[in-house]
């Protein structure tokens, strides 16, 4: 009997002992001081090399921003969260200059999370100016983030990647903002382009994942006077680098406006404005996939690839499905999105609108829409509105080319076979400006009994449309369903509701 009580009493010791370590360590920031008991920079220098769980959490009185007044202590510990959620309003850290939270490349940080947020004004020399995690083992997650005009500079013995955020290993970005953050030059002149992601850089064998989030107004901007041009770095919000087979980036549910790559000649005065590719986002692999779908770019511009750019990607799959491109532009080709010496590619169910190529006043032939420069690329279901006469639609140089049931508003589009199921409409008047129709992203609906409804390829459609809508709809009340040209999926039901009857 007392054997029996003995190790009832030691089992439950040991149950006890695994649920106490499950519970984490909680570390308060009770005050917005920059320094002493209770700040923001205790808590961290209070963190354990342990694997125990351990987050800080904030409970202090007032709004004002916690301001830093120089460097903080690196992240320790194996699994660690900074949360602002128990605040009645969003916690602001302003790094005034200082990165708010930093991995080591030998830390044993296996997992570190970021939650209900707002870092704003880090910066450094380097990588990550907000939050940089230099180890490729750690799993950095972003939910419900804000970060605002977080800087990375670069000089001529120094890279930098990610002006608010540079994750060395697997990411997830959740609900997240990031606005007005910036790759920058230190000093007069680099010498050097080795800049990429004006929000966000990722590299090295991994999964990322971007969703519901919002980039604008983010940039590459240097200033720089390389002998044979003025180069800017690539990605003006989203720079991913992700070799190997099993990597994988996906961009989903999420807005990207107004992101660029620019670059000044010291000495001038006038910015050259789409010197870096891809204007929005640069992704970059040899053999992994990116998935890019149910997304809206509008207005962001690059070198190659006003939002897009996929360059020198060998075969490496893209699946571009669901997405609205409206009035980017790409300098020197691909206004919506660049294709140069790339990959497997699907495009499906995009819309294209008002997307440029080259400069104000200048015919460029390459590619208002998009460029093709491929291996191969299924190109099905995709409105190409092209609304400028010195800018051709899209532009064609090699690849195996599938075509299927594409709207043109010109003929510039001049692949390499005839696809009798796609169409030359002329001017896309029925196409309706950017509008919010539910879910996460704008879309642009086609006016009723536009080309565009149940005017696609049911076997080739995608299975939901940029709000998430299941595909096919019947559109155009004859009692059929058929997959729609474009991102939108318009149902005749929805229509009769949208023009005002019930």
């Amino acid at each position: 009997m007392h054997a029996r009580l003995a190790a009832a009493s030691i089992l439950a010791l040991a149950f006890a002992g695994i649920a106490r370590a499950a519970d984490p360590i909680v570390l308060w920031v009770t005050n917005n001081g920059n320094f002493g008991p209770g700040s923001f920079a205790d808590a961290l220098s209070r963190l354990q090399p342990i694997a125990t769980p351990q987050e800080i959490r904030f409970a202090y009185s007032g709004t004002l921003p916690i301001y830093l007044n120089g460097p903080v202590a690196p992240i320790v510990g194996g699994d660690v969260r900074i949360d602002g959620a128990d605040m009645p309003g969003k916690v602001v850290i302003d790094g005034a200059g200082w990165t708010q939270a930093t991995v080591a490349a030998d830390s044993g940080t296996v997992k570190l999370t970021i939650a209900n947020l707002t870092l704003r004004h880090g910066g450094q020399i380097g990588k990550g100016g907000c939050v940089s995690v230099m180890n490729p083992s750690t799993v950095t997650r972003l939910d419900h983030a804000t970060f605002i005009e977080c800087k990375a500079f670069v000089d001529a013995t120094h890279t930098a990647r990610g002006g608010a955020v540079y994750a060395a290993g697997r990411l997830a970005v959740v609900d997240s903002v990031f606005e007005r953050n910036e790759v920058l030059t230190v000093g007069t002149s680099a010498e050097t382009a080795d800049a990429y992601g004006g929000a966000l850089s990722s590299e090295g064998a991994h999964e990322v994942s971007i969703a519901r989030s919002t980039f604008r107004d983010n940039r590459v901007y240097l200033s720089n006077s390389l002998p044979s041009s003025c180069s800017s770095g690539v990605g003006g919000a989203v720079h991913l680098f992700l070799p190997g087979a099993n990597s994988v980036g996906s961009i989903v549910d999420s807005t990207f406006t107004g992101n660029r790559t620019a670059c000044r000649r010291p000495g001038t005065n006038n910015d050259i404005d789409g010197a870096g590719d891809g204007g929005a986002a640069s992704l970059n692999s040899d053999a992994g996939t990116f998935n890019v779908e149910r997304n809206f770019f509008e207005g962001n511009t690059g070198l190659r690839g006003g939002a897009l750019s996929f360059i020198n990607i060998g075969q490496t799959r893209a699946n571009i499905l669901n997405n609205t491109f409206h009035a980017n532009r790409g300098i020197a080709s691909g206004g919506g999105v660049g294709f140069v010496n790339c990959c497997q590619a699907r495009m499906v169910n995009n819309t294209f609108s008002g997307n440029r190529s080259g400069i104000d006043g200048f015919a460029n032939p390459y590619g208002g829409a998009f460029t093709i420069n491929v291996g191969s690329l299924e190109l099905v279901n995709n409105i190409v509105d092209n609304r400028s006469a010195d800018s051709p639609g899209c532009s064609y140089t090699w690849g195996q080319v599938t075509s299927s049931h594409n709207l043109y508003s010109d003929a510039a589009c001049p692949l390499p076979d005839p696809d009798p199921t796609s169409l030359v409409t002329g001017p896309m008047d029925w196409l309706g400006a950017p509008a919010n129709l539910g879910q996460y992203v704008l879309v642009m609906p086609p006016a009723y009994g536009a080309p565009a409804i149940d005017g696609g390829d049911d076997a080739r459609c995608t299975g939901y449309d940029a709000r998430g809508v299941p595909r096919p709809l019947d559109g155009d009340g004859d009692g059929e369903a058929h997959c729609d040209v474009g991102a939108l999926e318009s149902s005749y039901v929805d229509r009769l509701f949208r023009d005002g009857f019930d």
